[in-house]
């Protein structure tokens, strides 16, 4: 009962309306972005597609991992984060929690029901985000190989080539594998709502604090602080578009953001166990 309750709530709240509008308007950004290098670096000389690394460089496939990444780092765990910054100081706020509490439902079933419905929903907004970028790639520019350099994404030190079928192999593992990588904030998202009193401040805490972690994992000068971070490994997925696909490194990386997911929720469920509802 409290599944589909949860799942009701969270349709007919306005978070994913304005999540599928933020991200939208953010591939119509990604989609001038290519458009202007394209043809900045061409001198307006060549189509859509064409670009000074590699005539088909710049294809359907490129757009979505660079859509997907951007969008995964900066805009994802934003939404996760104010999902689970909701979930439970929200409730307390208006009232809702305490009328479950006064039901013969357990804090721990009412709590696993919060983290599940929350999970699905992070995990479908990044399952059709991705989706959605394929297709817009597709339809816009037409799909090919993926060639992969060293740059911004930092995915690769050297050139990776990737055949049209075996590069929709990786999107279709990167992801469940951004989903777990999302599971993070998430749960630190609902550790800081469990302490809450107020949604605003639950949401605006916990999305402060995710792009403070980022930042500092970003800047050179904080490299020995960043095997500590979270954010640090939040995009390992990347490893599954090399050539070889790195699936040590990979599994050390899942257990790690694992272990975090693990702590923030125990410590999550552990305040909230012990909340009380004026």
């Amino acid at each position: 009962m409290s599944l589909r309750l949860e799942a009701l709530r969270l349709r007919r709240s306005r978070r994913p309306i304005v999540a599928g509008a933020a991200l939208s308007f953010f591939l119509v950004l990604m989609l001038l972005g290519f458009y202007t290098y394209a043809q900045n670096r061409t001198g307006g000389n060549v189509s859509f597609r064409y670009t000074f690394e590699n005539r088909s460089y710049f294809n359907g496939l490129t757009f979505s991992i660079y859509a997907f990444y951007f969008a995964f780092l900066l805009l994802l765990p934003i939404f996760v984060a104010t999902e689970g910054g909701a979930q439970l100081a929200g409730d307390g706020a208006d009232g809702t929690l305490r009328l479950y509490l006064t039901r013969p439902v357990s804090r721990a079933r009412l709590f696993l029901g919060k983290l599940a419905v929350a999970f699905a929903y992070s995990s479908v907004l990044a399952g059709v985000f991705l989706a959605t970028t394929l297709l817009i790639g597709l339809v816009t520019v037409g799909w090919g190989d993926l060639d992969l350099y060293p740059g911004v994404l930092q995915m690769t030190d050297r050139h990776q080539h990737l055949e049209q079928g075996e590069a929709l192999v990786r999107f279709a593992l990167a992801w469940p594998a951004a989903s777990l990588a999302l599971l993070v904030p998430l749960a630190l998202s609902l550790w800081i709502s469990a302490w809450a009193r107020s949604a605003v401040n639950a949401v605006g805490t916990s999305v402060a604090v995710y792009l403070v972690l980022y930042v500092v994992a970003e800047i050179p000068f904080f490299a020995d602080l960043r095997p500590w971070l979270f954010t640090s490994y939040l995009a390992f997925w990347r490893g599954l578009f090399r050539e070889e696909i790195p699936w040590a490194e990979l599994t050390a990386d899942a257990l790690r953001l694992l272990g975090y997911a693990s702590l923030f929720l125990a410590l999550a469920f552990h305040r909230f166990r012990r909340r009380e509802e004026a």
